[in-house]
């Protein structure tokens, strides 16, 4: 009789343990239905509430930004904290030395009118809502990195920075182009051969010699041990159980071919040989004429290097274009042949896409194995592309994978929640489609397949308890 009560008793518990369950389970998915719904009540109508955006994506876990330049997000202000002299009058660059056409950074504070004038230069503020002798916008936004790029760095502090903001605003990773190796060579010899080659076969073998006298150049591991130790130096405390951080190198696009591809190289180099660094990139305007001249040669140089260290990840800058910045016949080859011959893991803006060669094949090819980095800001700024004009919405009815991300926050004074807001004010996605791109930004990462498996699982969390606050707003918000 004991023993029937004992087994009648632990069905009466398992039954009571599964209602349990139940409930928890019911609860979680009504938060998240509660959540989706108050989502979808901000942006309903033809002027989505902006305000309350702003605040439901300050709350919402970000996962990672992924197309993040560690100069370009460093604020002036910061840049300024970290000297005193001395910043020249007439151009408003860093100087080194104080002269009579200097003022030192207590004295430009102090003038309202050239501290303002400097912040105008040194970063795209202010640029759209008064008039400051306007250049174009895409020479604004790159001429930035001529002012605070020979600012003396101090990175451990600027690391700390992007990860007290980035925890901020609930972003857990951020895998920032942090520099190149500054490794380089010229070689005329290359650079002449390399023109006159028309097939893959000498442009090997080209390669190939090259590599060889960079190999015997004792100056690539200096520059390869220089980076990794500036990294490891500057690394120390920024990953524990909240955030993580990890560093692309890079090349330069506009210069001769010698020059890029033996950056790159140094870059692949150092990526190979140090945990930190996980992937490979190349900057600078592509409306450059070296740029668009050479741009199917940089990218056989990413395949070739590829080949060389094939554990090395590739996100590519391709496709930051317009029509009117280049003529008509350049916009048809840069995210095609940064997928099909580089071999890209990731693009970078992919903006030029409706112009393409073979657009549609090529979006058959991406589907559901190259990511591309949305960077909405900085689109709009530099190509003045924004809304229906953004090939997003192409992307978005292929069901391209797709990251969110800042680009430059420093430069443009922008964060990750406003991407969001913006995305989410234009094209109204919904709730799980925005759920999916922060998910998306863990798996199209670059990190160890262990890393994103807990930061997966930190996620899943995060939004439990965000989702669970959110349906408690909203409660709040209906009343």
């Amino acid at each position: 009789m004991k023993s029937k009560l004992a087994i009648i008793l632990v069905f009466m518990f398992a039954a009571a343990g599964c209602s349990t369950v139940g409930v928890k389970s019911a609860s979680r998915q009504d938060n998240a239905s509660e959540t989706a719904m108050l989502y979808n009540e901000f942006i309903q109508g033809p002027s989505p509430n902006i305000a309350q955006l702003t605040l439901f994506f300050s709350k919402m876990p970000k996962g990672a930004d992924l197309h993040h330049h560690y100069s370009g997000s460093i604020y002036a202000e910061t840049y300024l904290d970290w000297f005193d002299c001395c910043i020249d009058k007439n151009t408003l660059r860093y100087a080194q030395d104080k002269t009579e056409n200097t003022v030192t950074v207590a004295e430009l504070r102090a003038n309202d009118k050239l501290y303002r004038k400097l912040l105008t230069l040194w970063s795209d503020m202010d640029y759209h809502n008064h008039y400051h002798e306007q250049i174009s916008p895409d020479l604004n936004f790159f001429n930035t990195f001529g002012y605070f790029g020979h600012v003396p760095q101090r990175y451990e502090e600027g690391l700390r920075i992007i990860r007290e903001r980035a925890l901020s605003e609930n972003v857990a990773y951020v895998e920032t182009m942090f520099k190149s190796t500054g490794y380089s060579i010229e070689d005329p010899s290359f650079d002449e051969n390399i023109e006159k080659a028309s097939d893959d076969g000498p442009v090997a073998s080209l390669f190939d010699r090259l590599s060889e006298k960079i190999e015997a150049d004792p100056a690539l591991a200096e520059s390869v041990d220089k980076l990794i130790r500036t990294i490891e130096t500057a690394h120390q405390g920024i990953d524990d159980d909240r955030f993580m951080m990890r560093y692309q190198s890079y090349a330069t696009r506009n210069s001769s071919p010698s020059v890029v591809f033996s950056s790159l190289y140094s870059a692949f180099k150092a990526v190979d040989a140090c945990d930190l660094l996980v992937g490979v990139n190349i900057v600078g305007p592509e409306n450059g004429d070296t740029a668009l001249a050479d741009y199917r040669l940089h990218m056989r140089m990413f395949a070739y290097l590829h080949e060389k260290f094939p554990k090395v990840n590739r996100a590519l800058h391709a496709g930051e274009l317009a029509l009117g910045m280049v003529r008509p016949k350049d916009l048809k080859f840069h995210i095609v042949q940064a997928v099909q011959i580089a071999g890209a893991q990731r693009i970078g803006h992919g903006v030029d896409l409706p112009y393409e060669n073979d657009a549609v094949e090529l979006l058959k090819q991406m589907k559901g194995k190259t990511a591309v980095e949305i960077c909405l800001t900085s689109n709009e700024f530099i190509l003045g592309v924004e809304g229906g004009r953004h090939p997003y919405l192409i992307y978005s009815d292929n069901d391209i994978p797709m990251v969110i991300c800042t680009d430059d926050s420093g430069v443009s004074r922008n964060n990750l929640t406003g991407e969001y807001v913006l995305l989410a004010s234009r094209y109204k996605p919904s709730y799980e489609t925005v759920k999916k791109y922060v998910y998306n930004s863990v798996k199209y990462s670059f990190l160890s397949e262990g890393d994103k498996h807990k930061l997966t699982a930190s996620l899943d969390a995060d939004f439990a308890k965000f989702e669970a606050e959110m349906a408690a707003y909203r409660k709040m918000v209906r009343r």
